[in-house]
């Protein structure tokens, strides 16, 4: 039988995020197109196409770890995401930048793809990230693409990193929740497909051994009726054998008035044959004083 998602709702979660990350990837390069065509430079429009080719390189990786995940190559999917990431919020205006949000889909993919504290750990290097990015705008290493005269305001700052170091390890610990729940529910579910395919093999068998059992009790009935039928025979046998009998006897007789040794001895061969099938017709009397057989000629007067 061909398996189903149905039954693996792990596998289900994969496919549904992988449509996620591509929705999120086309949206964030339609906005990250207009916002960089308002820049003279050219420089950050390459870099932009650049990332949203790695992060489509990206995606089509993690669609064909759907079944089977491999944890290298998730890692590595993660920090490549955060590293996107980092990019576009640094191309869209970084410190007032709206898409500071996307380094969630690293921290739900990380929960998804990776055991453990995967989620957390993303969540860490995310804010890492931001803070390093921070920083290169306060010693001037680098400047918003967006033209946007940066303000060193450190208690902004701080707020700013807090919120969502805070909203990274929140949505990090939901998403392990709730993928470690769904991991849960894929291993139980495949564990009741098997309980229930060895139960379907068992009632397979015992049907089959119905079946024969079946066959084996109709072609009992048949050899009870058989059997039944037989016993009677003594009966119908009888009659005639003291018919018989009684001739005997009168040729015996015979043989003696008339003094013919011949007829005597033929007289006493038949006396001596008849007494043989009684013998034979007493051994039917065993079948007959069976319970099944009179219950069987007790159907047949009816």
């Amino acid at each position: 039988m061909k398996e189903s998602s149905i039954f693996y709702p792990e596998i289900q979660m994969y496919k549904w995020w992988s449509k996620i990350r591509w929705f999120i990837v086309m949206v964030l390069f339609a906005i990250g197109i207009l916002q960089v065509t308002n820049i003279n430079n050219t420089y950050p429009i390459i870099i932009f196409v650049v990332v949203f080719i790695g992060i489509s390189i990206l995606n089509v990786l993690f669609h064909l770890q759907i079944i089977k995940t491999n944890t290298l190559w998730g890692t590595l999917q993660v920090l490549f995401d955060i590293i996107f990431a980092t990019l576009v919020v640094h191309l869209t205006g970084g410190l007032s930048s709206s898409f500071v949000w996307i380094y969630l889909i690293a921290v739900i993919t990380a929960s998804i793809s990776i055991e453990s504290s995967g989620g957390i750990i993303a969540a860490m290097i995310g804010s890492m990230s931001l803070l390093a990015l921070l920083l290169m705008y306060n010693f001037k290493i680098l400047m918003p693409v967006n033209g946007a005269e940066f303000d060193p305001n450190i208690q902004t700052q701080t707020i700013f990193l807090i919120s969502y170091t805070g909203l990274f390890s929140g949505i990090a610990f939901i998403s392990s929740f709730i993928s470690d729940l769904i991991k849960r529910i894929s291993e139980a579910t495949k564990l009741s497909k098997k309980y229930l395919d060895d139960k379907d093999e068992e009632i397979s068998e015992k049907q089959e051994m119905i079946l024969q059992n079946k066959k084996k009790i109709e072609e009992y009935k048949e050899v009870v009726t058989a059997a039944a039928e037989i016993a009677s025979l003594d009966h119908d046998i009888n009659n005639p054998l003291t018919i018989i009998s009684l001739s005997i006897r009168r040729i015996i007789k015979a043989a003696g008035d008339y003094k013919d040794e011949k007829l005597s001895k033929t007289g006493n061969q038949m006396t001596e044959a008849i007494n043989h099938i009684n013998k034979l017709l007493t051994r039917l009397q065993k079948i007959k004083n069976l319970k099944i057989i009179q219950e069987e000629r007790d159907k047949e007067k009816i």
